[in-house]
């Protein structure tokens, strides 16, 4: 058995270099729907650009070993492929697709070894895509064994795109779909759920910047904008194959992304009002604003050039790291120095946005890893925009706070002017009330003085001549006596009613006791008066007062013509209505013999109703009125 070794080691070594000589053949027959065939392709990188596609030899060729057979920091040089087919099947035509971008020259030897150049590129349209696919058309038939030469052109915009991939010609929508769409349909629809939300910021502070032109509103809106069409376009990434889409992606990828921050940083100093507020700071992040717009003048130019476009790009990570290390100098100083609410907001969004943008940048350069239905470098482009839109949101919460604040003052400066414009009212009303009770005491005491002084003498003058004239004329002297007498009563009811120091319930009480034992004294009535223990002093004015006294005096004076009565109770009371309440004991009357026509009743019912009162009258063995006035309707 031991002898039998050295047999068998030689024999397995003898197949594996057949197998490896052969492996650069690829077996079309073998490919289901497409194959990729990066890793199955020879290659010959030229680094000193001498060699043309005649000056190569198979000798030149050899396989990658890395997921990319390119450098990129050695991107000035010639690239040719070579690439070998068999078809052992019947299926003769098949197609080749090199990636993105891709620009090259491919190339078939004739009989004599002459590389002969092939004219056989089409496109084909994907319906998931809604694009036109690029595709080098190969023909082979059964049986048959070709060797192709490809020179590409690979530059600093597309060599990261190069995805060589060979499949049936039957089969390229199926190829459209698997390879370049559903790997990215998650990142698609979490982008567009991104993008409308973003949308809907920039809709709501652009309309706030045209309904009142303030920078941080104009800042806010263009920076959101800015990060919306940067994300916009990667997504366009998936739908695009021409080389010029993508020869301005570094001008898009470091453009849009600092100009974005950019914006952001003059948002927060046009927002908290640095510039007179923190002088210090603001001149700090006006340095920084400064700076990366330099860097991006200088940088942008480096990275356009296969030579310097590795460094460029690793001169555009450091800058944005630095910016990342700044802006968290700058979140901490807001969260810390500023006690403002709105400062909080933005440091918050600041540091969740670069502790995003940390995450991303490590994923785009160093992650290590791919998932079946999302490519990694979607992911970090995902993660980004989670950290941008987070931090536009705790902005817009800012924005938001300070507009609430903004109106609630509003609201506290015109609630504080309409209770000054209330109080200088109420200054004219009082003033206009204290003129009117002036003028009503004015006008009581000079019916009093003058009025009443003349009253008075006629009826003395009246006694006097009724002592010294005969009996005939002492009837006409009676009637100017007792007619003097009721024009001193009636007048000082009315001085009593305009004087504004009885504007009170008490004194209306006090009055109408008064007023109601002299009625009823010269009669033989009986008369009970109730009143309350405690008088809820309210205000009455004079109008009120008088048509009261009225409606009182109209009562007694029924009772005492009409009810043949021997005996009234007077009783006062109120709650939230002040209640007068007169009954007596005599012949009472029937409903029917009342009319709205009684003078009496009509005119209490009248004055009652205009000082918002109300009367009722009822008779159950006797007459029973009561006045309803209310304490707190009463017209002035």
């Amino acid at each position: 058995m031991l002898r039998r070794l050295p047999i068998v080691f030689l024999y397995g070594m003898m197949c594996f270099c057949a197998s490896a000589k052969n492996n650069d053949i690829i077996d079309v027959t073998r490919i289901q729907h497409y194959d990729t065939i990066l890793k199955k392709l020879l290659y010959f990188i030229d680094y000193s650009k001498k060699y043309t596609i005649d000056d190569i030899n198979d000798t030149l060729f050899s396989y990658t070993a890395n997921t990319s057979p390119f450098n990129q920091k050695k991107l000035d040089a010639n690239y040719f492929i070579k690439l070998t087919l068999a078809n052992t099947g019947q299926q003769d035509s098949f197609l080749l697709y090199t990636g993105k971008a891709q620009r090259y020259k491919m190339y078939m030897c004739d009989s004599t070894g002459k590389k002969i150049l092939l004219k056989n590129q089409v496109t084909k349209f994907s319906p998931g895509l809604f694009t036109n696919i690029p595709y080098a058309q190969i023909a082979l038939k059964k049986g048959e064994q070709k060797v192709f030469y490809i020179a590409l052109e690979i530059n600093f915009y597309n060599w990261y795109l190069f995805d060589p991939v060979i499949l049936r010609t039957a089969d390229h929508a199926y190829f459209s779909f698997l390879h370049l769409l559903q790997p990215s349909r998650i990142y698609m629809a979490i982008t567009i759920f991104f993008m409308g939300i973003m949308f809907c910021m920039f809709a709501y502070t652009f309309a706030l910047f045209i309904r009142n032109p303030l920078w941080e509103y104009l800042h806010y809106s263009v920076a959101i904008f800015i990060f919306m069409v940067y994300f916009g376009l990667r997504l366009l990434n998936i739908f695009h194959f021409g080389s010029l889409y993508f020869l301005f992606y570094d001008l898009r990828y470091q453009g849009l992304q600092l100009l974005g921050h950019m914006l952001i940083l003059l948002f927060i100093l046009s927002f908290l009002k640095t510039k007179e507020k923190m002088p210090a700071f603001h001149k700090q992040v006006k340095a920084l604003i400064y700076l990366q717009l330099i860097f991006l003048v200088v940088n942008l130019p480096l990275t356009y050039t296969n030579t310097y476009n590795y460094a460029a790009n690793i001169a555009f990570d450091i800058m944005r790291v630095l910016g990342l290390l700044y802006s968290i100098y700058v979140s901490i100083y807001l969260i810390a120095k500023n006690k403002k609410k709105e400062a909080r907001y933005l440091g918050a969004g600041s540091l969740l946005s670069i502790f995003m943008a940390c995450l991303a940048l490590y994923v785009d350069r160093w992650g290590n890893f791919d998932e079946l239905l999302l490519r990694y470098s979607g992911i970090s482009v995902l993660i980004f925009m989670a950290g941008v839109m987070s931090q536009m949101t705790l902005f817009l919460l800012a924005l938001s706070y300070r507009l609430r604040m903004q109106e609630a003052n509003r609201i506290r400066a015109v609630e504080q002017l309409q209770l000054e414009n209330d109080r200088k009212e109420l200054e004219k009303y009082k003033a206009i009330i204290d003129a009117r009770d002036s003028e009503r005491t004015r006008i009581s005491q000079e019916i009093h003085d003058d009025i009443g002084s003349g009253l008075t003498s006629i009826r003395l003058l009246s006694e006097i001549a009724k002592v010294k004239n005969s009996e005939s004329d002492k009837k006409e002297l009676e009637k100017i006596s007792a007619t003097s007498n009721v024009l001193m009563d009636k007048m000082n009811e009315i001085i009593w009613t305009l004087n504004s120091r009885n504007d009170t319930l008490l004194n209306l009480i006090t009055y109408l006791r008064h007023q109601i034992v002299e009625f009823f004294e010269p009669s033989n009535i009986i008369l009970e008066i109730n009143l309350p223990e405690n008088v809820h002093d309210a205000p009455l004015s004079g109008n009120v007062r008088r048509n009261i006294i009225l409606s009182v005096k109209e009562a007694l004076h029924n009772i005492v013509k009409h009810s043949q009565a021997s005996l009234v109770s007077v009783n006062f009371s109120f709650d939230k209505v002040f209640i007068i309440s007169i009954k007596d004991n005599g012949v009472g009357f029937l409903h029917d013999k009342i009319t709205d026509h009684t003078n009496g009743l009509r005119n209490m019912k009248e004055r009652l109703t205009s000082i918002g009162g109300s009367c009722s009258i009822s008779s159950n063995g006797g007459t029973n009125i009561e006045l309803i006035i209310p304490l707190n309707t009463y017209p002035v």
